[in-house]
């Protein structure tokens, strides 16, 4: 590398262009041989960086937004909606082609029994909302409650916090699954207000809302929590069989014909 080059890339090590800077030769040598125009280079020259960046970018988001681990990648190809009702893949590929709804904050419900796929769903449009540039939090019912309850007390839980409250989309899972102390209610009233018409929920539940007043406790708080989340809001009540169940019989049977194998 001559002096000119070497100059050039300290002056752009020094402007935090790193990654165009350790790849200057090789970006040269690609624009030289294309024979572009000053404007094409230089949109050329700075692609190489921005796009490093955003994929830097994204890989933080995707590790801040906690997302739980499947057996499955989470695409859509993983999901069988064949065997699910009440939710298509037009729909869900819809709400990931376009995000509006979360520069609008529409929130996004999710209801069913276990091993439908909920959560797996949320993920998936988590996961392309940060493709997208979205900050994403996913987090349990359970932990939120356990956040809210010692965010004044420990540093990591107010951290957290904050992420959660700053996001652009919040996918709290297993909503009314197990019951809420009165404290506990009141902070999670609290935080839906905080964030209501700011930021985008998508909520997963195995119970409808006719039963979540035995797990939230105070009708009045219940009722209030219910009208932040209907408010601008698609639903969507999953049926069918868990998937969780198909695959222990898919083991049991590979197993079965595993062993008439063998015996043969």
């Amino acid at each position: 590398m001559g002096p000119s080059l070497k100059a050039l890339q300290s002056q752009l090590t020094e402007l935090k262009l790193k990654h165009v800077a350790s790849r200057l030769e090789e970006v040269l040598l690609e624009d030289h041989c294309a024979d572009k125009s000053h404007m094409e280079f230089l949109e050329s020259f700075l692609s190489v960086e921005v796009a490093h960046r955003r994929a830097t970018a994204a890989e933080i988001r995707l590790r801040h937004a906690g997302f739980p681990s499947f057996d499955k990648p989470l695409g859509l190809d993983g999901f069988d909606f064949a065997k699910r009702q009440g939710v298509t893949k037009r729909q869900i590929v819809e709400l990931t082609s376009n995000f509006l709804w979360i520069d609008k904050a529409y929130n996004i419900l999710f209801f069913g029994g276990s091993g439908l796929g909920k959560s797996f769903l949320a993920c998936h449009i988590g996961m392309k909302a940060i493709e997208a540039g979205y900050s994403v939090i996913f987090v349990t019912m359970n932990s939120l409650a356990h956040l809210l309850k010692t965010e004044g007390m420990l540093t990591r839980s107010k951290s957290k916090m904050k992420r959660l409250r700053n996001c652009d989309l919040l996918i709290i899972d297993e909503v009314a699954s197990t019951a809420l102390d009165r404290q506990e209610v009141s902070k999670l009233f609290q935080l839906l207000y905080e964030v209501y018409q700011t930021t985008s929920l998508i909520v997963t539940a195995n119970k409808g809302f006719e039963d979540w007043g035995s797990a939230l406790g105070d009708p009045v708080v219940t009722a209030a929590v219910m009208d932040r989340l209907i408010h601008r809001c698609e639903m969507f009540n999953i049926e069918g069989e868990s998937w969780r169940l198909e695959d222990q019989r898919s083991i049991l049977q590979n197993l079965l014909k595993g062993g008439d194998g063998n015996a043969q």
